[in-house]
C-alpha cells in the first residue's frame, strides 16, 4: 500500500478533487475532460444532494459540473453558477467588482 501526503491550501482544494478524487482515487491527465476520465476509471458522476439545492437553482440528481466544483471550492465559496450569475451581471452593464461580489455562495 502506498500512501501520499500532500499539502493542500486555501483555493486549491478543488485541483485535488478535479485531479484525483472524482476519477476514483486516480490520476486525471492534463486537460482531459472531467466526465472522460469518470467513465474510464469507471466512477459516476458526481451528483447535487440536498434540502437546499432549490434556493442554488439546482436540481436533486442533478450532475455536478467541473465548473460548478471550481466555483464551490476553488473560488472560496462562490455560488455554483458564479460565472452565469456574473457574466449577466456585465452584460446588464454592472462593474467587474459587483458582478464579483453578487456570486458568493450565501447570494443565492
Amino acid at each position: 500500500m502506498t500512501v501520499d501526503i500532500k499539502v493542500i491550501r486555501a483555493g486549491q482544494m478543488y485541483r485535488y478533487y478535479l485531479r484525483e478524487t472524482v476519477v476514483g482515487d486516480g490520476r486525471r491527465p492534463a486537460r482531459t475532460p472531467l466526465r472522460l476520465v469518470q467513465e474510464q476509471a469507471g466512477v459516476p458522476a458526481g451528483r447535487w444532494m440536498g434540502r437546499g439545492l432549490a434556493a442554488l437553482g439546482l436540481a436533486p440528481g442533478q450532475e455536478v459540473t467541473e465548473a460548478q466544483l471550481r466555483n464551490v471550492f476553488g473560488e472560496r465559496g462562490r455560488h455554483p453558477y458564479a460565472d452565469r450569475i456574473e457574466a449577466d451581471l456585465l452584460a446588464k452593464g454592472g462593474s467587474p467588482k459587483k458582478a464579483f461580489k453578487a456570486a458568493p455562495l450565501d447570494a443565492g
